[in-house]
């Protein structure tokens, strides 16, 4: 586990060199919210902090009366960070995961309680979406990062042997004992679609017991917002999509006590031959999802958003939009490149402004 680092503090002003406009990434506005100044003079101050989390630059903003008890609280949210990175990442050899995946097929494995929790959800979503997300994905998603590496496609033979591995349904957990048991060696858990999500909850939920509640944190395509900051009525989120280059203004949501995810091709892709391979994998087939799209949910929490999204990435349109109206407190804007153009499909629930705008 790499040392703690104490976080960068970004007030004033903000460096948007640590966050480049990234086309899929939902971005928090960068502009001052009107009335800040107001917040301030009641003894509320804005601070911003980030340091490289999970994989990607994490981000926290918060209101705090001062500098001492913001500065404390984010430190205790990016060691909350690091200590789930360490859990939950496939990259690291010693992670708890990449230990289960390593050792679990050969008896039940006992697990944290946070292991347990995101491997529980993800088996729930597994099952809800069909097998469109499925936490055993890992030796695929495995072969298609090395092909973007090589800039080529994944041998065949290879493809099939890690496909023969992957299925949810032979994931065995036991609440009782609190294990994890895998029932065919050689399979290996992926938990990239649902992490990150997972994190910035734990992240909001210790600031918030911190006595924080207005913060929002941001950890690449996945932000979860808490109570909007003072004297407003929410954080204003502006959406980025596979057309962000289009000349129509972009989508700008005010919200506050929900998550966003967005999932699709914009930072990691195979371009081949004309086409584009995303990092995105329909586990049925083993195949990198082909051409320009991007899928933005908006849930209670982070880790139903991050989770869903992918799922809904992999899905036909209908059945994905049909899989948000499902669930209580989510929704949906699906982005496609046709051959008639750019297509925008939203659920019933995503917010009015950007359906209006969009369709």
């Amino acid at each position: 586990m790499s040392s703690t680092r104490n976080p960068t503090l970004l007030h004033p002003p903000f460096s948007r060199a640590l966050f480049p406009a990234a086309a899929l990434l939902p971005l928090v506005a960068l502009l001052p919210a009107p009335g800040l100044a107001k917040a301030e003079h009641e003894g509320f101050e804005r601070f911003e902090f980030s340091l490289p989390r999970m994989g990607t630059m994490a981000r926290i903003e918060l209101y705090a009366a001062d500098r001492a008890r913001a500065t404390t609280a984010a430190a205790a949210a990016f060691d909350r960070l690091e200590a789930l990175e360490q859990i939950l990442s496939d990259y690291r050899e010693d992670s708890e995961l990449t230990i289960l995946s390593r050792e679990g097929a050969s008896a039940p494995h006992a697990v944290s309680p946070e292991l347990f929790f995101v491997l529980d959800r993800s088996l729930y979503f597994s099952r809800l979406s069909g097998g469109a997300f499925d936490v055993t994905i890992g030796p695929v998603v495995q072969l298609w990062r090395e092909a973007r590496r090589a800039g080529k496609l994944p041998d065949s033979a290879a493809l099939a042997r890690a496909k023969a591995v992957v299925g949810y349904q032979n994931v065995v957990l036991d609440p009782t004992n609190r294990t994890v048991f895998l029932k065919r060696a050689g399979m290996k858990l992926d938990l990239g679609a649902i992490a990150k999500g997972y994190a910035a909850d734990q992240a909001l939920e210790l600031l918030r017991s911190r006595g924080i509640s207005s913060a929002l944190v941001a950890l690449g395509g996945e932000l979860a917002l808490g109570a909007p900051p003072p004297d407003k009525t929410g954080w204003r989120v502006v959406i980025g999509s596979a057309d962000a280059s289009r000349s129509a203004a972009p989508c700008t949501l005010v919200v506050h006590n929900v998550a966003l995810s967005t999932s699709g091709d914009g930072e990691q892709f195979l371009d081949l031959n004309g086409k584009r391979y995303s990092h995105v994998i329909n586990p049925a087939s083993g195949a990198a999802l082909q051409g320009r799209a991007s899928t933005t949910v908006i849930a209670p929490d982070g880790t139903t958003a991050d989770a869903l999204a992918t799922a809904i990435s992999v899905l036909p349109v209908r059945d994905g939009i049909r899989l948000a109206e499902s669930q209580r407190g989510v929704s949906a804007l699906i982005v496609r490149k046709t051959e008639r153009g750019w297509q925008h499909f939203t659920s019933r629930g995503f917010p009015r402004p950007c359906r209006e705008m969009l369709n």
